[in-house]
């Protein structure tokens, strides 16, 4: 990757029940690209991703050709995805990603991968002063062992797990709206209003 950054995982978590939205966020389209489409695209960096797509639901995503990984805690929630990813990823850094930020950035990701490659965390997650946002940031592969322990202990909240690893919190500043999440037809609503001024390339 530029900037000397290993190659890295790239995790889409894609296997929500997309209740509050009424439809499969990782399908909807925003400016006639499927989501899970744009992801990849809007964090493309020089080098490779290993793509993988973490989703019980394989058929949904075929036409992607990436890995789509299915849970191996069900019903744990976005961590049983990170972990069941980790377990087949090849690569140390991962970078985490929900399906349902229209707006991510590939600096941001690249900033979260090289501070990730400095020191011995064990994960790394952008807090840009009001909230920590778990769902994008890097976790490091040997994290599976913890999260599998935490799993099968009944463990299901992101923030508790963060707790019991090496969790470096990054500070900002980060662009508007990076963070910006569609869970309601009304976030949809205004993530297509907000694209109507958005520049290319995030």
């Amino acid at each position: 990757m530029a900037d000397g950054i290993q190659t890295a995982g790239l995790i889409i978590l894609a296997g929500g029940r997309s209740r509050r939205m009424g439809r499969d966020k990782a399908l909807l389209p925003l400016a006639g690209e499927m989501m899970v489409m744009r992801m990849i695209r809007r964090l493309s960096l020089q080098g490779e991703w290993v793509v993988m797509v973490s989703s019980n639901q394989p058929e949904k995503f075929a036409e992607l050709g990436v890995p789509v990984v299915p849970d191996q805690f069900l019903g744990g929630g976005p961590l049983a995805g990170i972990h069941a990813c980790l377990q087949r990823s090849p690569c140390e850094l991962n970078l985490v990603t929900a399906c349902d930020l229209p707006f991510v950035s590939g600096e941001v990701a690249r900033q979260l991968l090289a501070l990730a490659g400095t020191g011995t965390w064990d994960v790394v997650v952008p807090a840009d002063g009001k909230r920590v946002h778990p769902l994008f940031g890097v976790y490091h592969r040997r994290c599976r062992r913890r999260l599998e322990s935490f799993l099968e202990g009944g463990g299901r909240r992101v923030g508790d797990f963060l707790k019991e690893v090496n969790t470096r919190y990054a500070s900002g500043p980060f662009p508007d709206g990076v963070f910006f999440n569609m869970n309601r037809p009304e976030d949809y609503c205004r993530a297509t209003a907000m694209e109507e001024g958005e520049p290319e390339g995030g």
